[in-house]
């Protein structure tokens, strides 16, 4: 059994990035350390850095497990990192903790970010003249990326400037050079074994994007000092701490759980999901192997059905009823055929919520043991396919014994990814957005009428509740609801079992 202790430092203070992460190790009985959410800032507006290093410094002992984020130790968190003007040597200088840390007999297991480059026009998670310009400046960075590649594109480059402000320009050149290096100071710690393990994640990217182009300079270098094994860099960002998780509990068992993977539509497996830069297959594979599991062609501890699209569609536009089930026939064979081993659902088919259809019948299964089943369908296919990984991986280590599963906690986490991922995102949040635009409202925010929203949601969540209930073989409670960033588009909620 797992019995060290695991001091946790989350990229932001939001209910996915950090609750998840708690919710999990509490089903798996791990005890976790973690600053109050308080020393973790608010979306734009950065902690106190200098106190978040001092709870670290009087917290961390030696035998703990540290699982951080590069991005809140160093910036203060994922969207500050995009936004700060802070010099390359003050970060460096926050970043030398971490040798302090080491020093102490501490293992580390560490997450940071490529620097993303959104192709929309708006300032929500980004400096004020994205809202103006962000088009543009994506536009931009796509040549950089074609230059990175060693084609000739000065002319071009020089042209599309003409549409942007040269102090923008500047800004974003000037941060995306300190990140880039960053990265390669974090990566030296690897080699030097100040870390144990580095996810290098991208957070919405795409084949022609900034981002891939620098994670590719990034990979080269990782080979050329035969750290490949030790650092994995894909497609996500959010998820990241849980998959650290999911590799310290396995590397401790001294245990790779194994996995074999099943499409619903085994000919679209090299789609490119919305806002990645590679193949699904690969994608599952880098997940796989970030989370601490291993890829096999056939008999698996775990089976991974991905319920997978062949082309990129929002699940709010997905059709009321399929065209055609052939895929939903083949899914549901794969999942009766994997018996009493341990089944991860990765919906992918749609991005940013459920598969209506899918969760419906899965519902509807009689013999479905959530025991030894796990669902996620949320944002991005990273955010799906790792949250999905750890989980798995969680349950087969206490399917074997290797870990002493609360299965009530489990099937509280699993409720929460059901009601937020399917009867929140792809259902509900269509319907909040409707009815706050009648009561002015744009649509992104609910800050103006943030308490009416949350007894919106919570009332129609409960419409929800009884098929939950009845498949999870649980009854519980909402007990609370509440918007991390005070917008529509993530949700934070408390559930309780009644017993």
């Amino acid at each position: 059994m797992f019995d060290k202790r695991v001091v946790f430092l989350p990229v932001d203070e939001r209910f996915c990035t950090r609750d998840y992460f708690l919710l999990l190790a509490r089903a798996a009985n791990i005890n976790v350390v973690t600053p109050p959410k308080s020393y973790l800032g608010a979306k734009k507006t950065p902690p106190d850095i200098r106190r978040l290093h001092k709870w670290l410094d009087e917290t961390v002992a030696t035998g703990d497990y540290l699982i951080l984020s590069i991005d809140m130790l160093v910036h203060g968190g994922l969207i500050p990192s995009r936004m700060s003007l802070d010099t390359l040597d003050t970060l460096k200088e926050r970043l030398s903790l971490v040798k302090g840390l080491r020093a102490r007999g501490v293992k580390i297991y560490a997450t940071t970010t490529v620097t993303r480059t959104p192709f929309y026009n708006s300032a929500e998670e980004e400096p004020d003249y994205w809202q103006y310009f962000g088009l543009d400046v994506y536009d931009f960075s796509r040549l950089i990326a074609r230059s990175y590649r060693g084609e000739s594109v000065f002319s071009t480059i020089k042209e599309k400037m003409k549409n942007i402000p040269v102090s923008f320009i500047k800004d974003y050149l000037v941060r995306r050079v300190r990140n880039f290096n960053l990265v390669s100071q974090v990566i030296d710690l690897v080699k030097e074994n100040v870390l144990d393990f580095l996810n290098l994640v991208l957070d919405d990217n795409s084949k022609e994007s900034l981002s891939l182009a620098e994670s590719e300079v990034h990979r080269r270098r990782v080979e050329e000092l035969g750290i490949d094994r030790k650092v994995s860099i894909h497609a996500g960002a959010d998820e990241a701490t849980l998959s650290l998780l999911s590799r310290v509990l396995a590397e401790c068992s001294e245990s790779m759980p194994t996995f074999e993977v099943c499409y619903s539509s085994p000919e679209h497996r090299a789609f490119v999901p919305p806002f990645e830069g590679s193949p699904l297959w690969q994608g599952i594979e880098n997940h796989i192997e970030a989370a601490g599991g291993r890829l096999v062609e056939r008999d698996g501890d775990i089976v991974l059905l991905a319920n997978n699209p062949g082309k990129g569609l929002d699940s709010p536009r997905q059709p009321l009823v399929p065209e055609n089930t052939d895929s939903y026939e083949r899914f549901f064979g794969y999942l009766l055929k994997a018996g009493h081993n341990i089944k991860g659902i990765a919906d992918v088919k749609y991005t940013n919520g459920a598969d209506n259809y899918l969760v419906k019948r899965l519902l509807e299964e009689r013999e479905l043991d959530w025991r030894e089943t796990n669902y996620s369908a949320w944002n991005t296919a990273g955010n799906t396919l790792g949250t999905v990984c750890a989980h798995s991986i969680v349950q087969s280590l206490g399917q074997r014994g290797l870990l002493n599963l609360d299965s009530i906690e489990m099937k509280k986490l699993q409720a929460i990814f059901l009601l937020e991922h399917w009867a929140f995102q792809s259902n509900l949040r269509q319907r909040l957005i409707a009815q706050a635009e009648r009561k002015g409202v744009r649509p992104w925010t609910v800050i103006p009428v943030e308490q009416w929203a949350c007894e919106f949601v919570r009332s129609g969540l409960s419409e929800y509740r009884d098929v939950l209930e009845k498949s999870l073989g649980m009854d519980f409670e909402i007990s609370d609801v509440f918007f991390p960033w005070h917008r529509s588009f993530e949700l934070g909620l408390t559930i309780k079992a009644v017993v």
